[in-house]
């Protein structure tokens, strides 16, 4: 389905504090798996494609993984960009059977430094209404490449509240959705048009998706009689990042799991 130019969507701009991000934390041990793992890659085995919103703008989305999966995970980055981080996610799930796509909101551009990344999510939240067209045509170009496939949204922090939208405003294009510590609904009329269960990663000691709001959307959501799965920690905003001063590795891999477990579900089931 296309999206209307919305009411503007107010999103908390809980990650414009100078604490996430400030510090890289002690490096782990050496793996390939980029999840748990402070080095970041340097090479990727997907390609930039190019798509175009309704209105004609044209923007960059990554993907990687083979187009002919039976799963699609439309990845939303964090408030630094789409940088090497999330294209390695990417890149991972790639490796897990998915053909993923992350989409850039920032025009090519990603930041290093907390600074960079407010001025770089500040000018993109100036223009919800182009952030919801690009992500309506990513799904349009996941759905046209392979339409017998399943769609699932994944993002963190700034992009997981922009997974939840998606998810809302796509109804039947999207089978399962993703949200990491990302703005949520708490008004259950706004649910209405949500199809796919939702799992929601949280950290009990996050000063801004905190528990309290949690509890809203877990009331919204039964309101509105939708599906939700909720996985709280003992940790702090950021904590799945291993690149930031927040990570956790125990709750990092236990919401992992949980993440894998609830995308394979709602994914790799036939199409009616």
């Amino acid at each position: 389905m296309k999206s209307s130019t919305p009411r503007r969507i107010t999103l908390v701009l809980f990650v414009l504090a100078a604490a996430i991000g400030a510090q890289v934390p002690k490096t782990l041990p050496d793996t390939k798996d980029h999840r748990f793992n402070t080095k970041i890659p340097t090479k990727f085995s997907g390609k930039m494609l190019e798509a175009k919103t309704v209105a004609g703008q044209t923007f960059k989305v990554y993907a990687s993984g083979d187009p002919a999966s039976k799963k699609q995970i439309l990845l939303v980055h964090e408030w630094w960009g789409l940088n090497p981080h999330i294209k390695g996610l990417a890149d991972q799930f790639a490796r897990l059977g998915y053909r993923s796509f992350a989409v850039d909101l920032y025009g090519g551009k990603y930041a290093e430094k907390p600074e960079e990344a407010r001025k770089l999510m500040g000018a993109a939240m100036e223009h919800q209404d182009i952030i919801l067209e690009k992500l309506a045509a990513t799904v349009n170009l996941a759905r046209h490449e392979n339409p017998k496939s399943k769609l699932g949204t994944i993002g963190w922090c700034f992009g997981g509240g922009w997974s939840l939208q998606t998810a809302i405003r796509h109804g039947k294009d999207v089978a399962a959705c993703v949200v990491y510590y990302g703005q949520l609904v708490t008004d259950p009329k706004d649910l209405s048009t949500l199809r796919a269960p939702v799992l929601g990663v949280f950290a009990k000691r996050d000063g801004w998706i905190n528990p309290e709001m949690v509890g809203k959307f877990e009331k919204a959501m039964k309101t509105a009689g939708k599906k939700l799965v909720v996985a709280s920690y003992e940790a702090d905003h950021a904590f799945a990042n291993p690149s930031q001063v927040r990570f956790r590795e125990k709750p990092a891999r236990d919401a992992w799991r949980k993440t894998l477990a609830f995308l394979e579900a709602h994914l790799t089931t036939k199409n009616p």
